[in-house]
């Protein structure tokens, strides 16, 4: 069910209960066998409530997919030293935004966000631009866990140059969007409002992509 038309259902006592909220993924087994992958539950009713963001749900499982081949990847290699589990820790952190993402996607199903997710929109840049960072970091990892694979050492130098390329990617927290979330002419503090989490979703978004930007930058950096 959509997060704008959940309606919060009564209890014998007649006063409202908060609506339940759409969790960010589902964890299942892959038809492949190699593990679990994380993909997410349709968080809307209809096909025609997704009309102009099929763009978030690609971007969100072209992501998914990155990270599950970097998952079996880790849990394939032969190598089971401190690089490896260095690298496990850094996609866990991708993954951490990725989450983040989906959260916000779940709160974009809202008719109320129409206006704050429309193309061109403060949110659009920063979730397109989220998106492409981490495909970008996804990239380097893979980069890297080739070179672990393969029995060899991997070129340090050459990740590093990469880490280099990568941050000019990332795109760090915006106050001009948090205070357009600020704006909405929402009750944040009802118990019962569908999109009473919005702020703290995109907080987690900010503070999940700035922990990773900080972890990769004392690695690589």
């Amino acid at each position: 069910m959509a997060v704008g038309k959940a309606k919060a259902p009564n209890t014998e006592s007649g006063a409202p209960v908060a609506p339940t909220r759409t969790s960010s993924h589902t964890r299942f087994k892959s038809p492949l066998g190699n593990g679990p992958s994380t993909l997410p539950p349709p968080p809307f009713a209809s096909e025609a409530e997704v009309t102009g963001l099929e763009w978030w749900l690609d971007a969100h499982m072209a992501l998914a997919s990155e990270l599950l081949w970097l998952d079996q990847s880790l849990d394939g290699s032969p190598e089971r030293g401190p690089h490896t589990e260095t690298i496990r820790r850094l996609v866990a952190e991708v993954e951490g935004v990725r989450d983040a993402l989906y959260a916000l996607y779940c709160d974009a199903a809202d008719p109320r966000m129409r206006s704050l997710a429309r193309s061109g929109s403060l949110l659009e840049k920063q979730v397109r631009g989220s998106y492409a960072w981490c495909s970008r970091v996804a990239a380097l990892l893979g980069t890297i866990m080739n070179g672990l694979r393969s029995g060899s050492s991997p070129d340090w130098r050459a990740a590093k140059a990469g880490f280099r390329v990568v941050a000019e990617a990332y795109v760090g927290p915006a106050k001009a969007l948090r205070e357009a979330v600020r704006a909405l002419p929402i009750d944040f503090t009802s118990p019962v409002e569908p999109l009473r989490n919005l702020p703290q979703d995109l907080e987690q978004l900010f503070t999940q992509a700035s922990d990773l930007q900080g972890t990769l930058a004392k690695r690589f950096g």
